[in-house]
């Protein structure tokens, strides 16, 4: 019974790949599904010692424990139901990290992730080329089509393009077979894809992974100038042939040239509004914050601004996002977990490149709150479970 159990949840596991970049109501149903196998497959006992033997995952509790404490402090918590329903997403950590996930699964779930993403990038090409209308008119016309690359909000898109980049660019620089070429096709297709999409995000962080492999590769100062150099004129001739990447390129300068003022308008740009007035009421209750669930109903009644406030707002940053609300002991343990994550990757074969993914992650919170949000909470749990558990062969 058990191995029949542990057989479906391997196929599960394998979908996920091709799910999380496609759809959220596949990937609900596939993690309800897995975390049904995990309670109807028992032996707690062996999977209770395996927790709480990871000291990440007890940063992990801890950090869940004292948002539920903030509900007793404070007075607004009008968000705090929507705040443990994604913190319920974390749990998934220790569900994955006990479930026997075999060599030959992993790599399929790999594979499965970086080809879907693959499809997904060529989806989205074809989409900002006008070459493929009639497939989003017919399958994907679920809101604004500006915001929508493929399957997901143009951010979303990038960030999963981005790290199957990542990905790929560790597959080609290792495998020494002919299917190291297949990866690098990935590698092109995510670019092209990537920086003709607005998610500055993916922009950065695609960039960061190039510098990292470019300079742990390096084998000789002319390889490196040229794939340097090949990197700066994609992008240059990108900036000069798509609309949307000179915009978001100008946007953000101007910003930081105008101390925050946005390019069009006489307002502050949002995030910066978000950094200065979450600071100034952090200051106030460093300790222990406002409460679980009371970033939004906050700023509303305080905070002027164009921007459209609500229950569920968040200040696009992480750590201000759980400093405000739980205080410094809160934003300690996020960083912990993190920190100990990385410590734990490094341990492992080629830890240098399994430790890109937190620390890429760190990075990512820094523009959003990613943690909290679907798609990009799952993505990373999977692929680091992945990382945590795949061996060189």
């Amino acid at each position: 019974m058990s191995k029949r159990i542990n057989k479906i949840q391997q196929i599960l596991f394998v979908l996920l790949g091709v799910a999380i970049p496609t759809s959220v109501a596949i990937t609900n149903i596939l993690i309800i599904s897995i975390v049904l196998f995990w309670f109807i497959q028992l032996d707690f006992k062996r999977k209770i010692k395996k927790i709480f033997s990871v000291k990440y995952i007890i940063y992990l509790f801890g950090l869940v424990f004292l948002y539920f404490l903030a509900i007793f402090w404070g007075d607004h918590h009008n968000n705090a139901f929507w705040q443990f329903q994604r913190l319920a997403l974390l749990f998934l950590f220790p569900v994955f990290l006990t479930i026997d996930l075999s060599q030959k699964t992993i790599k399929y779930a790999v594979f499965s992730f970086l080809t879907t993403n693959f499809f997904a990038a060529l989806i989205a090409l074809s989409i900002n080329y006008d070459l493929f209308v009639s497939f989003y008119d017919l399958f994907l016309n679920i809101g604004n089509k500006a915001s929508i690359s493929a399957f997901l909000t143009y951010n979303y898109h990038n960030i999963l393009l981005s790290l199957s980049a990542a990905i790929s660019m560790y597959l080609f620089c290792n495998i020494k077979k002919n299917i190291r070429y297949l990866f690098l096709l990935f590698i092109i297709v995510y670019a092209f894809s990537i920086f003709t999409e607005a998610g500055r995000a993916g922009h950065i962080l695609f960039n960061i992974s190039s510098l990292f492999y470019i300079y742990y590769y390096k084998k000789s100062f002319l390889k490196i100038g040229a794939v340097l150099l090949g990197l700066f004129l994609f992008q240059y001739s990108i900036y000069n042939t798509t609309n949307t990447y000179k915009e978001r390129i100008n946007s953000t300068t101007h910003v930081i040239k105008n101390k925050g003022i946005e390019l069009r308008t006489d307002q502050k740009d949002p995030r910066y509004m978000f950094i200065s007035e979450s600071l100034k009421r952090i200051i106030k209750k460093p300790v222990f914050g406002y409460g679980t669930g009371s970033f939004g109903t906050i700023f509303q009644k305080e905070v002027v601004h164009t921007y459209n406030f609500t229950e569920k707002t968040t200040p696009h940053n992480q750590y201000l996002y759980v400093w405000f609300e739980i205080g410094i002991f809160g934003l300690i343990l996020l960083l912990m977990i993190f920190y100990d994550q990385i410590r734990e990757l490094l341990k492992t074969e080629e830890g240098v490149h399994k430790a890109l993914l937190p620390i890429s992650f760190l990075f990512l919170m820094l523009v959003d709150s990613y943690l909290f949000i679907f798609t990009l909470t799952i993505t990373y749990i999977y692929l680091y479970i992945i990382y945590s558990k795949i061996r060189s062969e």
